[in-house]
């Protein structure tokens, strides 16, 4: 029985966490505005200094942009962001402040 007790305690004492822990708009704003920087970066080897600059100029303009196209799904314990760009749909799961892309559907041509 007190297995079932501590059992119960944890996870609400985990579920508690993860409510608290659930990252809203602007945690995705930063969280974006670093991944189109990251995702830039791994495009161009080499770049030169105005090319850093560039990069991190888009990366600012798509967290402040991007932020306010996503559509959040709220699961109390974590959220669901969807974002269309270009005709690329991209899913990401924001869960304990850390975000993790789930789904990425590229525009297929033709």
């Amino acid at each position: 029985m007190k297995f079932i007790r501590n059992l119960l305690i944890l996870a609400v004492l985990m579920g508690g966490a993860l409510y608290l822990t659930n990252p809203d708009q602007e945690a995705f704003a930063a969280f974006l505005q670093e991944y189109v920087q990251t995702e830039l970066a791994d495009d161009t080897p080499g770049e030169t200094e105005i090319g850093k600059a560039f990069r991190k100029g888009l990366g600012q303009v798509a967290g402040a942009v991007g932020s306010q196209m996503a559509q959040r799904e709220d699961l109390t314990v974590a959220s669901v962001y969807t974002i269309d760009i270009a005709g690329n749909t991209y899913r990401f799961l924001g869960v304990a402040g850390q975000f993790v892309q789930i789904e990425r559907v590229e525009l297929q041509p033709g």
